[in-house]
């Protein structure tokens, strides 16, 4: 079992990482859409093969940044339970 000090510590540490996964997320989605933005001039200039690769990457991009938002929503709901199971302080006042 933590103790509450390194229940704190842990939930500070999943926040700090999620905060650096959104920026993966960010990126990875400014990616997907300049990958679709290629796939759409491919194929408006008769550029198959930039059309075709640029489809795929940009739906490969799509599926990674959705995965990576799933991970961020399932790692905030991780933390929210790690402070619901901290255990009230000893100067709070009791329930009477």
């Amino acid at each position: 079992m933590l103790t509450n000090q390194q229940a704190l510590n842990e939930a500070q540490r999943q926040k700090q990482a999620l905060h650096t996964i959104s920026g993966w997320r960010r990126v990875l989605f400014l990616l997907s859409a300049c990958f679709m933005a290629l796939a759409a001039w491919g194929f408006t200039a008769h550029v198959l093969a930039a059309g075709i690769a640029g489809a795929v990457l940009g739906v490969a991009g799509m599926v990674l940044t959705l995965l990576v938002h799933l991970s961020i929503v399932c790692g905030q709901k991780n933390v929210e339970a790690i402070l619901a199971t901290l255990e009230p302080a000893d100067d709070a006042p009791a329930k009477g």
